[in-house]
């Protein structure tokens, strides 16, 4: 009796268990949703999608932004435009490298970002005012830089599941912010 009492204790902590593993996961999962969950602004012409990403920089303890918006025009697919926008205290010179990632399995279960090294492109930034730099990708397209043939960004942000930013400093160091796609997937669509 002792040992099938025992057992259901077990079954029960188990349970218990895994049921709040179970609601930690959903937890993160609708934290994750509402991180990356664009704020829309809507007017007669269109619509402004705005995600300000919270990121730190290694060796600080206050949290700075990067802010992407897309513009979206009602009577067009494409938007008219992509622009990243961050702290003017990176080397601007530089611009900024955007690519892009999907989500792969490896052979032991786990998910990770597998890096599409085809797809990193340089953005130069349009404008440094203030304390911010903006780079400002037209129509979703960007010029190669050795061909000048179009490269569809925007396609990019419909196909893979991550879009990554990095910048260098003045330091040398470097950040690389990377943000999923799948609710600006959703989002988008709906426009």
């Amino acid at each position: 009796m002792r040992k099938v009492l025992a057992l259901a204790v077990s079954i029960l902590l188990v349970n218990h268990s895994f049921s709040q593993s179970a609601d930690s996961l959903q937890r993160l999962a609708d934290a994750a949703i509402k991180a990356f969950t664009w704020d829309l602004q809507k007017s007669a012409k269109g619509t402004l999608m705005f995600l300000d990403v919270p990121y730190t920089r290694e060796g600080q303890d206050s949290a700075e932004y990067l802010t992407l918006t897309v513009a979206k025009n009602k009577l067009a697919e494409r938007p008219e435009w992509i622009s990243v926008i961050i702290p003017n205290n990176i080397v601007r010179t530089n611009g900024i490298f955007i690519a892009f990632a999907n989500t792969i399995k490896t052979p032991d279960g786990m998910s990770k970002m597998e890096l599409e090294k085809k797809s990193t492109r340089r953005i130069a930034f349009e404008s440094c005012k203030g304390e911010t730099c903006t780079a400002r990708i037209l129509e979703g397209y960007l010029s190669d830089e050795k061909t000048g043939e179009p490269i569809d960004i925007f396609q990019n942000f419909l196909d893979y599941d991550h879009v990554l930013f990095l910048f260098t400093y003045a330091d040398g160091s470097h950040k690389s912010v990377a943000i999923p796609l799948f609710t600006f997937k959703q989002q988008y669509k709906t426009l």
